[in-house]
């Protein structure tokens, strides 16, 4: 039986999805690339922020329309979304057949074979190695590895704590397996992803122990690069270490700070000051500049007037960070913040939104012309109609920009590349092929 699973959300949802589809794989259904051709169809959500919870939405409605008018038998909904509303999304979407929540997951191939579906089902163990290490890898190249589970920093604007629930990390042999069996199917690039991954192993090891998993898995052999996504700004000067011990570690370092005023930092319950933030940056811009920096910040967080708006200006054009991604508050239920007055309008959030990010395009402009010229490693991601498309190590998967090459180079594999101009975001580049 034909099932076609959409994964909307973070990398860490498509972790998820990759067991799901191994999962299902296993038993004996065929996943297929489009919606036209299946009898089942599932829905991996995020529930993140509204903007999140309206494209899932949207993307049910749009999906269900299968059910009227082609083969489609059964709409099931999964993950974040579930987890966040529970029971209240049975009454409000009665065009799904089910609704399974990230735990109980492992039991939805059962299930379908004994047609024994529940309406909800929140409850269940949740993935295991057995699980991870069967993934159905949507990037044959580059795979993420999910190293804990939910987030115990309970900052006032987010939701996650209450969606996936407190940390839980993974241990470090049992990660380790999970990379050597990606490494061994061809993966050249591991991401190590968590909510915050330098809290990865508090709970388990009874302190920060993200550098010893980097240099476990530094050892294994073939081990191409190694990312990691998601530090937390309180953690980064623990790992600056591994930027110098590690062989594989990329020089990329992502750490969201949202905001620079101690006032909002505050209020959002991050845990740092703004003078912990500018000592970051000057670290890494005297010893590691060699390390491209990426961040996030949130504009129109309750409470930010013009003049910490144009604090966060100030910091974002000091600091000129290789890559930033900017969001504007989303008043969330259930979160701390939710109590606080929404007082920056959604046309002044809009306003603001867009500052910050035409500051940050002449920013990386600038960087770009810099990398004129020079040569490097870029991994073969993409190619077709004599365009090849790669990304250096200091460039992230899908969110960052790419490399385009007039040249048509196998995928998979590493090479040297000339940047000879700029494309606006994204640069273009020529093959040093021996």
């Amino acid at each position: 039986m034909n099932i076609f699973l959409l994964s909307l959300g973070c990398p860490k949802n498509l972790v998820d999805s990759e067991a799901l589809s191994g999962v299902l794989t296993d038993a004996g259904y065929t996943i297929v690339g489009s919606p036209e051709s299946a009898k089942i169809i599932l829905i991996s959500t995020c529930a993140f922020i509204r903007q999140a919870i309206e494209e899932s939405i949207e993307s049910i409605l749009e999906l269900a329309e299968f059910k009227k008018k082609g083969d489609c038998k059964r709409l099931i909904v999964l993950g974040c979304l579930v987890d966040r509303y529970k029971e209240q999304l049975l009454p409000l979407l009665p065009e799904v057949d089910a609704f399974i929540g990230l735990r109980a997951l492992p039991y939805l191939a059962s299930w379908l074979r004994d047609g024994d579906l529940p309406p909800l089902a929140l409850e269940g163990p949740g993935w295991s190695l057995e699980h991870f290490l069967r993934r159905n890898l949507v990037y044959p190249h580059m795979a993420y590895v999910k190293i804990a589970e939910g987030c115990s920093n309970r900052c006032s604007f987010c939701t996650i704590p209450y969606i996936r629930g407190p940390l839980l990390s993974r241990p470090i042999a049992e990660i380790k397996e999970e990379v050597e069996m990606l490494v061994e199917r061809g993966v050249k690039e591991i991401i190590l992803v968590a909510q915050d991954t330098t809290s990865y192993g508090i709970d388990i090891y009874g302190k920060q122990s993200l550098n010893e998993l980097i240099y476990t898995l530094d050892k294994i052999d073939g081990l191409g690069w190694l990312r990691i996504l998601y530090v937390h700004p309180k953690g980064v000067m623990k790992l600056t270490e591994a930027f110098y011990r590690s062989e594989h570690l990329v020089p990329y370092l992502d750490f969201p700070i949202q905001h620079i005023s101690d006032r909002i930092l505050m209020a959002m319950g991050r845990g740092y000051r703004k003078k912990e933030i500018y000592k970051i940056i000057e670290y890494f811009r005297k010893n590691l500049p060699q390390v491209a920096l990426r961040t996030s910040v949130m504009v129109g967080f309750p409470g930010e007037d013009k003049d910490t708006f144009n604090e966060l200006v100030d910091f974002i054009r000091y600091a000129e960070f290789d890559f930033l991604g900017a969001f504007k508050y989303s008043r969330e239920e259930g979160t701390r913040a939710f109590s606080l007055s929404d007082n920056v309008s959604e046309e002044e959030k809009e306003n603001r939104w867009r500052t910050v990010m035409d500051i940050q395009r002449e920013i990386l402009w600038n960087k770009n012309k810099e990398r004129l010229g020079t040569v490097q490693d870029a991994l073969i991601e993409e190619n077709g109609d004599g365009i090849t498309i790669a990304r250096a190590p200091w460039q992230a998967p899908e969110i960052d920009n790419q490399i385009y090459i007039e040249h048509q180079i196998g995928t998979g594999g590493i090479i040297k590349v000339r940047i000879t101009d700029i494309l606006d975001y994204d640069l273009k580049g020529v093959p040093l092929l021996r």
